[in-house]
């Protein structure tokens, strides 16, 4: 029943991507005014990882929201006050695992400079997030699949969200936005 339930989502993703247009651009950490960070919850010290990121971004003087997503029906009580923290849950998705609800709806509201993806899997949950975002320019981790990023990191056989973070810190430090 996953499987089809992933078909459908995927293209029910496809659809919706016809329609969507965004325009891009390049962005460095001292071009940006403002970044959203999309992230998987469940994966061991993602939250330090992003937690540490976030405080570099707000260093630079960009304004930056975070999206997590977990793999459970409730929030976990320790991170319902976290500030700028937002939790996507498996109760926010709808049959064919698009994401819903008060988060989501923040999420819709941001039209970030950067959009960073932290997710190492490509989960369709965040996928629908991250291909219908406005962002003018989308970071995350290279893959072959059909994506819309601006620039991807390839972790080799690293696959781990520390190397990520560092190497998008270096990688976007040295370009030159137009």
């Amino acid at each position: 029943m996953a499987g089809l339930r992933e078909k459908i989502g995927r293209r029910v993703l496809k659809n919706k991507l016809r329609n969507f247009h965004r325009e891009t651009h390049v962005y460095n950490f001292e071009s940006a005014e403002s970044a959203v960070i999309l992230f998987d919850a469940q994966i061991k010290n993602s939250f330090h990882i992003v937690k540490e990121f976030r405080g570099f971004l707000k260093e630079k003087g960009i304004k930056c929201t975070v999206f997590g997503y977990m793999n459970q029906k409730e929030i976990p009580q320790d991170m319902l006050f976290w500030k700028d923290f937002h939790v996507i849950t498996r109760s926010n998705l709808n049959w064919y695992l698009q994401p819903g609800g008060e988060a989501v709806e923040l999420y819709k509201r941001e039209d970030p400079d950067m959009l960073i993806d932290f997710t190492i899997n490509h989960r369709l949950e965040l996928q629908f997030l991250v291909q219908l975002s406005p962002a003018r320019f989308k970071i995350g981790c290279f893959t072959e699949e059909k994506n819309d990023y601006d620039m991807m990191i390839n972790l080799s056989e690293q696959n781990d969200m520390a190397y990520l973070s560092e190497q998008i810190r270096h990688y976007v430090s040295i370009l030159n936005p137009v």
